[in-house]
C-alpha cells in the first residue's frame, strides 16, 4: 500500500468487501479488460545507445507478414536522450523493431537517414524473439547512416499508410518511457488519482501516463541522487514534504512513476535497467535508495540485482511501513476477488517473490534503515497490531529486521508516517552517514 488519502487507503483495504458485495463495481470492470489485454499481448522494449546523438529519433515495430509483402499494424514511439522505447504487440512471431533519426522531420524514414533494426546472426532483418515465460523481449542497438532499412518494409508501410497521417495508422500500444525528464510534481499524471488508476488498470495506465525515472530539477553531478518509490495505488505527490525538507544543496530527489498493479518481479526489473542507464549516462558514483509499503519489495529487488550484477554505486537505503512479510488483504483478495490485481499475487504471504527478495542479504553491502508504524486500528483481516493497513508482524518481518542496521517503530499509521518530523529525520540522517 502507500501515502494516500484515507478514502483510497479505505479502499484498498476493503477488498474482500468489495469482492465479495460489489463484483460488477467498475474498479473490477477495468481491471478485468486489463488483465485480458495483458494475456494476449507481449511487451518489446529496446535501447538505442547513441540516441542522444541525433534529432528526432522515433522506434518502430510492425507486424510485417514478409512473404506477403503486407504490413498488419504498425506502431511508432518518439525516442529521448536515454534512448529507451517500448509497445505492447500481440503475437510472436512477425514483429519486427527498427529506429531510425528523422533528420529532415518530415514524418517518414528516407534513404540515407541514420537508422537500425533488429537482425539476425546473417544480418539480415529478423523478427524480435519473445522470452518464453516472461513474455517479454529486450533488445539494444545502434543508429548508423550505414544501415538502411529494408526496401520491401517500406514499401509495405507504405501501402498500409496510404494517405493517412502516422498517428491514423499507429495502432496506439506505445509504452512512453522517461529517464531524466524534469517533472512538476504537481502535473495531473502524478496525482493521488492517477496512481489508483495504475493499480487498477496495470496495462492502460503505461500506456496513457507513462513511466520511468523522473527529475525535479536538471541533473548536478555534485549532489547524490536519492531515488524514491511508492507503494499500491500510490503516486509520486505521496513524496511531498519530503521533496520539500530533503537538503537539496547535497541531494537531488528522482523518482520512480510505475503501475502498482504490476507484477513486482518486473518492476524491479524495469527499475534496474532504469538505473544502470541513467549511471551510465551521468556517471554517478552513488544514488540513495528511499521506498514506502509496497515499495520496498520493488526496491530490494531492484538492489538485490543490481548488486548481483557487480555495482556498487548503491548509497543507502531507507524503508517505510514496508509488507516484509506479505499483506493479509491480498491474500484475502487473491481468493475472493472476481479480477485479480496481477501485484497481490506477489504480496501474499509466502510468495514465491518475497522468498525471492530474502535470497541474498544486503548487510555489509548496503545499509538499510527499517521504519515501521503501529498505530493499530480493528480489522477483520489485520493482527491485533497493525498500521491500519499491515500488521507489525509483516512490517518487522525477521528476515528484514536481521538485515537491516537499524529497526525503529512509531506510533503512526500507514499515511501518517510519511509526514511525521521524526520520521523525516531518521530517514535524512541515515542518508547523511549518521
Amino acid at each position: 500500500m502507500s501515502f494516500l488519502p484515507k478514502a483510497v487507503v479505505s479502499n484498498a483495504m476493503s477488498v474482500v468487501l468489495l469482492a465479495v458485495g460489489c463484483t460488477g463495481c467498475a474498479n473490477f470492470r477495468r481491471l478485468g479488460e486489463d488483465l485480458k489485454f495483458i494475456e494476449k499481448t507481449h511487451i518489446i522494449t529496446a535501447t538505442i545507445d547513441n540516441a542522444s546523438r541525433y534529432p528526432r529519433v522515433y522506434g518502430v515495430t510492425v507486424d510485417w507478414d514478409r512473404e506477403a509483402g503486407k504490413i498488419d499494424s504498425a506502431d511508432f514511439s518518439e525516442i529521448g536522450d536515454m534512448g529507451i522505447f517500448g509497445f505492447f504487440v500481440e503475437g510472436t512471431e512477425r514483429h519486427y523493431l527498427m529506429a531510425f533519426s528523422d533528420s529532415d522531420d518530415d514524418g517518414r524514414y528516407d534513404e540515407g537517414e541514420p537508422a537500425w533494426i533488429h537482425t539476425g546472426a546473417d544480418g539480415e532483418a529478423e523478427p524480435v524473439s519473445i522470452e518464453p515465460g516472461t513474455g517479454r523481449a529486450r533488445l539494444r542497438g545502434r543508429l548508423s547512416p550505414a544501415t538502411s532499412l529494408p526496401a520491401d518494409c517500406l514499401a509495405a508501410a507504405r501501402e498500409l499508410r496510404g494517405d493517412r497521417n502516422i498517428e491514423e495508422v499507429a495502432r496506439g500500444w506505445r509504452i512512453p518511457v522517461e529517464l531524466g525528464t524534469i517533472a512538476e510534481l504537481d502535473d495531473p499524471k502524478f496525482s493521488t488519482e492517477r496512481g489508483s488508476m495504475g493499480y487498477w488498470e496495470p496495462a492502460s495506465y503505461p500506456m496513457e501516463t507513462g513511466i520511468g525515472i523522473y527529475f525535479l530539477e536538471a541533473y548536478d553531478p555534485t549532489r547524490i541522487p536519492v531515488l524514491f518509490v511508492y507503494g499500491a495505488a500510490g503516486s509520486p505527490q505521496d513524496w511531498r514534504i519530503f521533496f520539500e525538507r530533503i537538503d537539496r544543496r547535497k541531494y537531488q530527489p528522482w523518482f520512480l512513476h510505475y503501475p502498482t498493479g504490476r507484477r513486482l518481479d518486473e518492476t524491479g526489473t524495469s527499475l534496474n535497467n532504469g538505473v544502470k542507464i541513467l549511471q551510465s549516462y551521468y556517471g554517478f558514483s552513488k544514488i540513495h535508495v528511499v521506498a514506502h509499503s509496497m515499495g520496498g519489495l520493488v526496491t530490494r529487488d531492484f538492489i538485490l540485482k543490481n548488486l548481483g550484477e557487480g555495482n556498487r554505486y548503491i548509497g543507502r537505503y531507507v524503508t517505510i511501513s514496508t509488507p516484509w512479510g506479505g499483506q493479509e488483504f491480498a491474500e484475502s483478495g487473491v481468493k475472493r476477488a472476481p479480477s485479480v490485481i496481477p501485484s497481490w499475487l506477489d504480496m501474499v504471504p509466502g510468495s514465491d517473490f518475497q522468498e525471492q527478495v530474502f535470497d541474498h542479504r544486503l548487510r555489509g553491502r548496503v545499509d538499510h534503515l527499517l521504519m515501521y508504524g503501529h498505530r493499530s486500528k480493528r480489522s477483520l483481516v489485520l493482527p491485533k497490531e497493525n498500521d491500519g493497513t499491515v500488521s507489525v508482524k509483516s512490517q518487522t518481518d525477521r528476515r528484514a529486521a536481521k538485515d537491516a542496521v537499524e529497526v525503529i517503530g512509531f506510533d503512526e499509521d500507514h499515511v501518517s508516517i510519511l509526514s511525521n518530523d521524526e520520521v523525516l529525520r531518521h530517514a535524512f540522517r541515515h542518508l547523511d552517514g549518521g
